[in-house]
């Protein structure tokens, strides 16, 4: 738990009050730690961010003053994508056919007029901004960490750049009145439209979010990207510590989501749906599954609103006119998009809830297997690159690029979405195996297609290499849509116990695997978490409930089991839920129920007592009711579930 208030609590605070203080803490408690610049004398602005800063609520801003802000999204504002049904189809599909004038009258839109007290929360957020010395090296380390960016470092570091610049420029002594001018400008950039063109450089690009064009959506990811670095950032670690202060890293990364927060409304409020904000809607999403958990309704909330956005900036779609983008940023925009649609299928797996975001009505189209610096290089080093692609798009020199993870992350989630399909249905779909072995055959075709170099299957087993664990999360999620198909069956058919305690052996193997690398990965605890509760603790229910039918009925048994073997891992899997999660992390609750349930039926394994049939079906039920949230459907544990027969392997 964040160090002082709940920050979930503090969030919503950010959210929806506008005047009141966020932290609730005295002015000399916050920004102590060492990000802060020095103190300014009294009478000087404050250095905090907790105290004034403040963010009005999607859609209107709070009561001041007897009245409610407006929204800043002016009459004129651009509608973003309108598909093939909207109002304008018609029209649009026949631009070239009829001749459009220009409506001379049309007036210009206006200056947009900032309410002095929405000025006063942005300049509290620059404040913060200007505070965050260390922000550099926080995001610098993000990037050398993570495989799975979906803003490219260029971008990154373009922001960075014409922060420092901007702040360069400012008189220390004199700080607020230049940032209150600032954050009127900007709020003034993000109310309009982030327009582009085919002939666009990545220097202007950069140059339309930066600089003189600064947006909220650029400043937020600055912070998302910085609060998911803290959270794996050791308490102990010098980049964050002052003194003997135990709590500077937990106020930190309770402000820089704060922060964060009131960026992301300031965008709401502003409803000009780009890449950029997609980014930050993202990342923001990333950052509150590690706070607040995997199955937060938060994060869930914000997903939707990513949702939202890819939908409304056409990022779903590959544009029938490319003129309106340079070739990087289609690249890159498929990049967001996919990195959107991979996150929505996990989630949707994890809580079992339908996915947000529908393959139907998406271009399917992953991103080519290219390197950043090949892209914005263009000319003859970009086609020297397109050269050494396959026919499939991927790079035939077996290097990893940020889009290669993306690549194949998202080709399985389509067939994971279509697993969900049949797994959350709430009747037996119409033929089912038929389906099934569809699904089946696509899923392994594409891991089949798969470069080795992204092969977990296909590398040594102690090849800990930086990026390894991406690797792992591949062939896990991989395996889990076999899973999910296998239980389908089961469910529907009565068929195919074996082949799901195979793969469940697979599942269980590697991510008891994973722990050999605790020390080295440091303060890794919340992704460790995600894993043991995404694929362990299915996978370690099936084995366990196999087990414990087999120890309360006499043999010989269909389903033949290595019983050491297994004892040994699931011994090993729940011993590691134990420390997987520590108080106050978001999954902390999930895995020391998911440790609690998995010891008992453990213990009743080891050592079997003597019950009576109708208690060994108490039994299971409880283990279904205690399974049910951590996976995609209903789990039918019934005596009945676990015939074997016709095998299915992944």
């Amino acid at each position: 738990m964040i160090a002082g208030r709940d920050p979930r609590q503090l969030a919503e605070t950010a959210r929806c009050s506008h005047a009141s203080h966020v932290g609730g803490r005295n002015s000399d408690a916050t920004m102590n730690g060492p990000f802060a610049a020095d103190a300014p004398q009294r009478g000087s602005p404050t250095n905090k961010l907790t105290g004034h800063i403040s963010a009005s609520s999607p859609g209107s801003g709070p009561l001041h003053g007897g009245r409610l802000y407006a929204p800043l999204e002016a009459p004129s504002a651009l509608p973003g994508y309108m598909g093939s049904t909207s109002f304008t189809a018609v029209l649009a599909e026949h631009r070239n056919e009829i001749a459009f004038e220009q409506d001379e009258n049309v007036e210009s839109c206006p200056v947009l007029v900032v309410e002095p007290d929405r000025v006063q929360s942005g300049a509290e957020v620059l404040l913060f901004l200007y505070n965050l010395k260390d922000r550099r090296k926080l995001v610098d380390r993000f990037h050398l960490r993570s495989w799975n960016t979906v803003v490219p470092k260029i971008v990154l570091d373009a922001i960075m750049d014409s922060i420092d610049e901007i702040f360069s420029g400012f008189n220390a002594n004199d700080l607020m009145p230049q940032l209150q001018s600032l954050a009127t400008q900007i709020f003034q950039n993000s109310s309009r439209a982030l327009t582009t063109h085919q002939s666009m450089t990545i220097k202007e690009y950069c140059a339309s979010f930066t600089g003189r064009n600064t947006r909220w959506e650029a400043l937020g990811n600055i912070f998302t990207l910085c609060g998911q670095q803290l959270v794996i950032t050791p308490d102990n670690d010098p980049a964050v510590t002052q003194g003997d202060d135990p709590g500077a890293k937990d106020r930190l990364l309770e402000q820089v989501t704060v922060a964060s927060t009131i960026c992301l409304n300031f965008c709401d409020q502003a409803s000009a749906a780009n890449e950029m904000l997609a980014c930050l809607q993202y990342n923001d999403v990333m950052l509150r599954t590690q706070l607040y958990g995997d199955s937060s309704y938060q994060a869930w909330r914000r997903l939707g609103d990513l949702t939202a956005t890819i939908y409304a900036a056409g990022l779903h779609v590959e544009s029938e006119n490319s003129d309106d983008c340079p070739f990087f940023l289609r690249q890159w925009r498929r990049c967001c998009f996919t990195s959107a649609f991979y996150m929505d299928k996990m989630m949707a797996t994890f809580v079992g809830r339908p996915p947000l975001l529908n393959y139907r009505y998406c271009t399917l189209t992953p991103p080519l297997d290219l390197s950043d610096e090949a892209l914005v290089e263009g000319g003859e080093v970009l086609d020297q690159a397109m050269s050494e692609l396959d026919s499939a798009g991927w790079s035939t020199k077996g290097i990893r690029h940020r889009m290669s993870t993306g690549r194949i992350r998202f080709q399985l989630s389509v067939f994971r979405e279509r697993t969900l399909e049949i797994a959350l249905a709430s009747h037996e779909p119409r033929d089912l195996i038929q389906k099934c072995n569809e699904i089946r055959d696509g899923v392994r075709a594409v891991w089949e297609s798969t470069p080795d170099n992204l092969r977990y299957d296909r590398r040594p087993r102690d090849d800990f290499h930086h990026g390894w664990l991406t690797i792992v999360y591949l062939y896990l999620n991989y395996l889990y849509t076999c899973f999910l198909l296998q239980r389908a069956l089961i469910k529907h058919t009565n068929t195919g116990q074996e082949s799901l305690c195979d793969i469940s052996r697979q599942v269980l193997g590697i991510v008891n695997s994973i722990t050999t690398m605790r020390n080295p990965m440091v303060d890794l605890d919340r992704h460790y978490s995600w894993i043991a509760l995404t694929y362990g603790v299915p996978s370690s229910g099936v084995l366990l409930l196999e087990l414990l039918h087999q120890s309360h009925k006499p043999g010989p048994h269909k389903v033949v089991l290595p019983r050491a073997e297994l004892v040994r891992n699931l011994s090993v899997f729940i011993s590691m839920l134990s420390w997987i999660a520590r108080p106050g992390h978001g999954n902390y609750r999930e895995c020391k129920e998911a440790e609690k349930n998995l010891s008992r039926i453990l213990d009743q394994v080891l050592d079997p007592q003597p019950v009576h049939p109708e208690m060994v079906h108490d039994v299971t039920s409880e283990l279904s009711s205690f399974l049910n949230w951590s996976n995609s459907n209903s789990w039918d544990l019934s005596s009945e579930y676990f015939p074997a027969a016709n095998s299915f392997v992944p």
